[in-house]
């Protein structure tokens, strides 16, 4: 009787610190859960730092006429009235 008993109080503790590991809300869930919100914490840190760039980008649009030129010049490839553009073409490239 005693050993049916001890038997069954060992099977009981084994199912529970199963349920209590792996079970619904046990403690992988938990672990796996952190490791969710620590991967959101790093892309709205991500986020927030682009944002911030582009506030900075759009004052500097708003504000800075230099930046505006700079932007003029390197990416739209304008150019002032009085300047001359010269294009080369590359002599490798023709060659092949």
């Amino acid at each position: 009787m005693e050993k049916t008993i001890y038997c069954l109080v060992i099977s009981v503790m084994v199912i529970l610190a199963f349920l209590i590991i792996y079970g619904k809300n046990g403690f992988m869930d938990v672990h796996h859960m952190r490791l969710q919100e620590q991967a959101i914490i790093n892309e709205n840190i991500a986020i927030n730092e682009a944002n911030r760039v582009l506030e900075r980008k759009i004052d500097r649009l708003k504000s800075d006429i230099s930046y505006i030129e700079h932007i003029a010049r390197h990416e739209l490839g304008m150019v002032a009235k009085d300047e001359l553009v010269f294009r080369f073409q590359d002599i490798k490239k023709e060659q092949k």
